[in-house]
């Protein structure tokens, strides 16, 4: 296998690994209740809860984007920024749109610095994080069939 395939197959591995771990942090913050709940009532646990489920998204995010430019690459499509990697992306319907992907990039950035400077928007912007995990995992499962069609990788590929 060529040495940037395998690159991909092993973005692919610990992209599923990050999936799971991305489920169960959102799993645990609902389940707490912490899109609803005002900051000022947020226990430790709670506090670590929205801190974990913060990096996983922040995590899980950035981890797609570098598949993306990998699969971007090995299609040789010239790029200078990442804007042309989003714009391929979006072109072969892996991600929706390279404006959605920059929102959930804005939401993710809004809820680093709102966090504490404004506890009351903090319960709007966890709400809109939540929001943006179908579309990651969606990316992620077409840029895995993508992968799959396209080069005969899968998550299990090393």
């Amino acid at each position: 296998m060529k040495t940037h395939l395998q690159l991909i197959a092993s973005r692919l591995v610990h992209l599923e690994k990050m999936r799971a771990y991305l489920i169960h942090a959102t799993q645990k913050i609902q389940v707490a209740g912490l899109p609803d709940k005002p900051q000022t009532e947020f226990s430790l646990d709670d506090s670590n809860d929205l801190a974990a489920f913060r990096m996983r998204v922040s995590e899980f995010q950035e981890h797609l984007g570098k598949l993306l430019g990998s699969i971007a690459r090995e299609e040789e499509v010239g790029f200078s920024g990442f804007s042309d990697v989003l714009a391929f992306a979006e072109k072969v319907s892996i991600i929706a749109s390279e404006a959605e992907w920059k929102e959930i990039r804005e939401i993710r950035n809004q809820i680093n610095h709102e966090y504490e400077d404004d506890p009351e928007a903090l319960s709007a912007i966890i709400q809109e994080m939540v929001h943006c995990i179908p579309a990651l995992l969606k990316w992620h499962e077409q840029a895995r069939s993508y992968c799959s069609r396209k080069f005969k990788l899968n998550e299990t590929a090393s």
